[in-house]
């Protein structure tokens, strides 16, 4: 695979499920200790697109759902807005609330490239060829973030409109009429359209973060985007082996 690999630092992410109507007051608390990501739009968000792969087992999925303590995610990631932007191969692992990434730049060009056989290897084609590794579903969503301008290292993202389609070809792109969206109020329990804001940070949590979650009354919830695109899909298989009895029963 071409590209130089990069480490990324050990850090933290808590996760909180918000309903939208509450985005304006946590804009105005962000804004006293974060800027806005500087690759942002107009409308102030970029889009990220990840296609996650598994075992034909669905083992990292089983992982995930269980929440093994030590675990690890497999993705291409790119920005959706920018048909220049790089790929990246990721490979997410967990150790409890710890999280560290490795990442391949790969080129935009012909990035399935780096995972046929005979191409060298980096942390994201060794899993993949360990576990046998294939593509499984694609994510879309929108991300707003701020990055802190006190600490060294804290961000907060607000991901909405987060949907999914099966994929189980090396494909970025997907199908415009295949979208299914894995917000909503039937996956999230939630009155509206759910928001999923992520806390991160590198070693202890920032004072100021420690208090928003308070001011804000904020329950961590655990919100897995490849995990609730399965379950989305799994009950589209369902209703349609549900149809199909009704049409013969």
């Amino acid at each position: 695979m071409a590209g130089d690999v990069a480490q990324i630092p050990a850090r933290r992410e808590f996760k909180y499920l918000v309903d939208r109507a509450r985005l304006p007051a946590l804009r105005s608390a962000l804004a006293a200790w974060c800027l806005r990501d500087k690759h942002a739009g107009p409308d102030g968000t970029y889009g990220l697109r990840s296609l996650y792969y598994d075992a034909p087992d669905m083992r990292l999925f089983k992982a995930n759902e269980v929440e093994n303590p030590l675990r690890f995610k497999a993705r291409i990631r790119t920005y959706s807005d920018a048909p220049s932007a790089p790929v990246v191969a990721e490979v997410k692992f967990r150790d409890v609330d710890v999280i560290r990434k490795t990442r391949t730049v790969m080129p935009r060009g012909d990035w399935t490239a780096g995972l046929r056989p005979g191409a060298p290897l980096d942390p994201f084609t060794v899993r993949m060829h360990r576990h046998n590794l294939s593509p499984i579903v694609l994510v879309d969503y929108r991300r707003e973030a701020y990055m802190s301008r006190v600490d060294e290292y804290a961000r907060v993202s607000i991901d909405t409109a987060i949907r999914c389609q099966s994929m189980r070809e090396h494909d970025l792109r997907g199908h415009d009429s295949l979208w299914r969206p894995i917000d909503h109020t039937e996956r999230t329990f939630m009155h509206s359209s759910a928001c999923v804001v992520e806390l991160k940070w590198a070693d202890a949590a920032p004072q100021w973060m420690m208090q928003l979650v308070q001011r804000m009354e904020f329950i961590r919830h655990s919100f897995s985007k490849y995990c609730f695109s399965v379950y989305s899909l799994a009950e589209d298989h369902m209703r349609d082996y549900r149809d199909a009895q009704s049409v013969w029963g």
